[in-house]
């Protein structure tokens, strides 16, 4: 029996894609609908080394880093693309509450858990006013050294 891991690699594999933008995220979603979105950016991110544009690669939030750079791109989305305003919130409120889940939990080790609250703080700016994130994050890493 083919894994859901399988099933994704050899579906994109068929295809010849070597990026993931909407129409082919519309693809994967529909022809692969018992697959989560989340399980898909999974495999896609750690096995297939094939990049996935914003929004549909999510908010990747493994440093502060890797969270600037994913909602500055969501701005960008959010701003170019007014139809897909809801869909970036969605995703930047699903990242927020994971890293919000992490910085509570007792299980995660004290200075990740700082760095989570860290990001939760700047999903609520970005939340707030899209349009100001940029702004709002240089002054931020400025106060932050």
């Amino acid at each position: 029996m083919e894994t859901k891991k399988q099933k994704v690699l050899n579906f994109v594999a068929a295809h010849g894609w070597d990026e993931i933008g909407e129409n082919e995220w519309r693809e994967l979603r529909s022809a692969l609908s018992d697959i989560s979105e989340s399980s898909l950016r999974e495999i896609m991110a750690r096995t297939s080394g094939i990049p996935i544009s914003a929004p549909w690669r999510g908010v990747p939030a493994r440093s502060i880093d890797d969270l600037e750079s994913s909602l500055r791109e969501m701005s960008r989305v959010y701003e170019t693309r007014p139809d897909l305003r809801r869909y970036c919130r969605g995703q930047v409120i699903a990242a927020k509450d994971r890293a919000r889940w992490a910085a509570r939990s007792a299980k995660v080790e004290e200075s990740k858990r700082r760095m989570k609250a860290e990001m939760v703080e700047w999903m609520l700016v970005w939340l707030a006013d899209p349009a100001m994130f940029p702004t709002w994050v240089e002054l931020r890493k400025q106060k932050m050294g």
